[in-house]
């Protein structure tokens, strides 16, 4: 039993704003579905022509840019607002690492939240994400999650030497979705071949996104589900699985891994990206709440720790296991050589 009368008060405010985050959350939300930060990038750029331009409320579009300021997503002097560096890279339309869709995607996700007390109950997801129509589902998803990846892809590319990169002349990608994993490698190996494997509703977000980075004419497209498509045998340098394995759940990802193991030449590499708590799973929070996000959605997905990654990898036939952290990715990248 707690005490009656503590002798020091903890602070309420840490609990209060974990509980209240969702507000965050809801409000850029809002301001990407008004697209506020494109009319700020137009020259828009006070309350008063932001409201008008969005034929919105100017009292109410004040109170939600001041939030904005708040949330240091825009600054502001005087009466004028502008945009951070994070929001001009991406939430102004038209930018290359625009989140497209993420206003959305915020929404949808806190409303599936919102059940998660049943799930814990129950023990049972909600239903398979996308069940009705995964295709259709992860063409949306993939476009609101390519500038994170894009800049965790970036880092993995840098942390290779020159030499190793030199030998990666055909890459795999699997699930590759808008490709940013693979597009940062076919831009820093122009000798670079790579093989694109997703749903055909997802394929010509793939196209889409290959083209406006000008590496499409080096790149294959598979059109297939990865549980059911051949790899191949000893055929790839390079294979990617980037936030793939979390959705296939333990005895799913190690089948993954292996099937990538297969299809690796002697010395081949697999990058692995996920959400990975540490190897106690006390923390981080994020790869965590991404855990429960995942148990909500789909059943038996699920994160894993650094040690459940290096035993599949190990018994998969992997020799070295390189971990490249970086701020640019959500959680440690995993670099294995076969």
């Amino acid at each position: 039993m707690p005490s009656r009368k503590p002798t020091k008060i903890p602070s309420p405010v840490p609990i209060m704003t974990d509980m209240w985050s969702t507000w965050r959350s809801f409000a850029i939300a809002a301001a990407i579905e008004l697209d506020v930060f494109t009319r700020i990038a137009a020259g828009k750029v006070t309350a008063e022509e932001i409201a008008a331009d969005a034929d919105a409320n100017a009292g109410a579009m004040r109170r939600l840019l001041d939030a904005q300021v708040g949330l240091k997503v825009l600054q502001r002097k005087g009466d004028r607002y502008s945009l951070t560096p994070a929001a001009t890279t991406y939430l102004v339309r038209g930018s290359d690492l625009y989140m497209e869709g993420a206003g959305r995607m915020t929404q949808g996700l806190a409303m599936q939240f919102s059940q998660l007390s049943q799930v814990v109950r129950t023990g049972h997801a909600l239903g398979e994400m996308g069940a009705a129509n995964p295709g259709e589902f992860f063409a949306f998803l993939v476009k609101s999650i390519f500038p994170a990846s894009y800049a965790g892809s970036k880092a993995a590319v840098a942390s290779i030497p020159k030499a190793g990169r030199n030998r990666i002349k055909e890459i795999l990608d699997v699930a590759a979705g808008a490709a940013p994993w693979s597009i940062a490698f076919a831009e820093a190996i122009p000798e670079a071949r790579v093989t694109a494997l997703d749903y055909a509703q997802v394929i010509p977000v793939t196209r889409e996104y290959t083209d406006k980075y000008g590496v499409s004419s080096r790149y294959s497209f598979i059109e297939g589900d990865l549980r059911e498509s051949d790899f191949g045998l000893e055929r790839y340098d390079l294979v990617i699985l980037g936030h793939i394995i979390h959705g296939e759940g333990r005895d799913g990802g190690i089948r993954l891994i292996e099937k990538s193991a297969t299809a690796l030449k002697k010395g081949g590499q697999l990058l692995i990206a996920e959400f990975i708590p540490n190897d106690e799973r006390t923390g981080p929070a994020l790869p965590l709440l991404f855990g429960l996000n995942m148990m909500i959605a789909t059943q038996g997905a699920d994160v894993f720790t650094m040690r459940e990654y290096r035993e599949w990898l190990k018994s998969a036939g992997f020799r070295t296991i390189k971990v490249i952290r970086t701020p640019a990715a959500p959680s440690p990248l995993i670099l294995a050589t076969k």
